[in-house]
């Protein structure tokens, strides 16, 4: 994830904390139901921006008796340290990876069942864990759950004569909203998309072609199609409104906070995200607000979301022990602290959990619960979120026609599926 996602807030590094016994100690299976031994975990972000994630860990050391080992990696490169990983056959016992990833790995066999003696699934939203379940066998649970909402400035709504307290509720209100928003020379825009962002380009695509009935992959995943009405539909819209050339080195998010783009498509953390990049400059509810995500008049609502999800190794020689930290980790104190930060462990009653999960932005997210769509969720979803971004940036840049970025799609993404 890129742009509007945290990756341009955090700086990454790589860390690891040893903690217990050493590396000579072989990992043992909890045979008796209780953890034990030790367990490896790698996660993207650094042990500088994760104080109460590290605080957790040793409270669980503390408590059981279990040596962890945790690795921080820089999210991009996380994933392909883990192909390298099971591909030589030494992947750690747990993961953090996108929920778009764990498809892939388990049509290949890389990853193992969620241990309900370990972690109870029923203590989840309904919903939350379709993601990182493939073949009706669940593979991951959430850590970081993100139903897309619109972000609106209200001081640009106001400079442009437009009410301040009346969002755009339909995609229609959307571009009737930019035209009014976007200066002559187009560096002041109204919606800006997050270009070049395979996985949002997926999400985006997602919203506004099923909410006109349309489908981007056929049930089971053995065909895509963008070529459709609504698929050129679609990639038409997207194209008369925001603006590929602007730039920031925050990417949309910059544009947001600077007021070059007047409306943005993002999660829950954008909130915390932008109080630490300037509370005073710009504050929720006087210069921006939130709406629910946007759907086509008289259409079905569609909200498009991804999650993180932890996983564990098939191969792992501790599975139990994996299992049982992961469950530990997504417990009370943990829901509370990540809340404080816009990010969300989707276990039941977790707008309880702290003061922000009465907020308004997490309304929002409660309330779009029974429309959230997380896409096709298939081998091929990296394929398809690559070939997605590349349509909307070649019609966006008015190198393709919507048709023919959208037969490209297809003969991109045919193969993989």
């Amino acid at each position: 994830m890129a742009d509007l996602t945290r990756r341009g807030l955090l700086a990454a590094g790589a860390l690891t904390l040893l903690a217990g016994c050493g590396e000579d100690q072989p990992r043992q299976q909890a045979a008796d139901g209780r953890p034990q031994g030790k367990v490896t975990v790698w996660l993207h972000g650094s042990q500088d921006t994760g104080r109460q994630f590290q605080e957790l860990v040793h409270r669980y050391i503390a408590e059981f008796n279990v040596d962890v080992q945790l690795l921080y990696l820089p999210v991009g490169q996380l994933d392909a340290k883990l192909l390298t990983a099971f591909t030589g056959g030494a992947p750690p016992d747990v993961f953090k990876i996108g929920h778009w990833s764990f498809p892939a790995h388990a049509k290949k066999n890389r990853l193992a069942p969620v241990d309900a003696k370990a972690l109870s699934l029923q203590d989840y939203e309904p919903g939350t864990t379709t993601p990182l379940t493939y073949q009706d066998v669940p593979y991951g649970v959430p850590i970081d759950f993100n139903p897309c909402m619109l972000y609106y400035r209200k001081d640009r709504f106001e400079q442009a004569g437009l009410d301040p307290d009346k969002p755009p509720a339909t995609w229609e209100e959307v571009a009737e909203h930019s035209v009014k928003l976007t200066s002559e020379d187009r560096r002041r825009v109204g919606l800006q998309w997050l270009y070049g962002d395979p996985q949002w380009a997926l999400m985006t695509l997602t919203a506004l072609v099923q909410g006109k009935g349309g489908t981007l992959v056929t049930a089971g995943g053995a065909k895509a199609s963008l070529a459709t009405q609504q698929g050129i539909d679609a990639l038409t819209y997207m194209s008369g409104i925001g603006n590929p050339k602007l730039s920031n080195p925050l990417g949309a998010l910059g544009l947001f906070y600077s007021g070059e783009a007047a409306m943005v498509v993002s999660g829950a953390f954008l909130g915390p995200a932008l109080e630490k990049l300037g509370k005073d400059k710009l504050t929720f509810g006087k210069q921006y607000g939130v709406a629910p995500m946007p759907a086509w008049a008289g259409g079905t609502p569609v909200v498009p979301a991804y999650t993180w999800g932890w996983g564990v190794a098939k191969d792992s020689p501790n599975r139990f022990t994996a299992w049982h930290l992961v469950n530990y980790l997504q417990g009370a104190p943990a829901v509370a602290a990540n809340l404080d930060n816009g990010i969300i462990i989707p276990t039941k009653g977790w707008r309880d959990a702290g003061p922000r999960g009465k907020s308004e932005i997490m309304k929002i997210v409660a309330d779009s619960l029974p429309h959230v769509d997380f896409g096709p969720i298939v081998p091929g979803t990296l394929e398809l979120a690559k070939a997605a971004a590349g349509a909307i940036d070649s019609v966006a840049h008015g190198k393709s026609t919507p048709a023919q970025a959208a037969a490209t799609f297809d003969s991109t993404v045919r193969p993989v599926l």
